[in-house]
């Protein structure tokens, strides 16, 4: 039986971003790939915002999206609590219908 496929997006503080990208393209084994881009976050959990960003009402963020097997999420999950730790960090997984490539 094959492993179900699941969608893990994390968000994070562009703060962190060099460091989670090096800890996920360190990964081994390394990941089938992943997706990241800017955002801003707003919401009531403002504790690592910038002066700036507490005034604008939203902070600076990147998300990573990735598709992975499901049993590959813990794995990823914990390199990224050691790499980060004590950083606000907020992940989801989500099931994966269907995954292919347009040809």
């Amino acid at each position: 039986m094959d492993t179900p496929l699941r969608k893990l997006t994390l968000v994070c503080p562009k703060s962190i971003e060099p460091t989670l990208l090096d800890t996920l393209d360190g990964l081994v084994p390394e990941l089938p790939g992943y997706t990241s881009q800017d955002g801003l976050g707003r919401g009531s959990s403002m504790d690592l915002a910038s002066t700036a960003e507490k005034v604008k009402g939203a902070m600076r963020i990147f998300t990573v999206i990735m598709v992975l097997p499901e049993d590959g999420i813990a794995h990823v999950l914990e390199a990224v609590r050691r790499a980060c730790p004590r950083r606000q960090i907020s992940y989801w997984v989500e099931p994966v219908l269907d995954f292919g490539r347009l040809k």
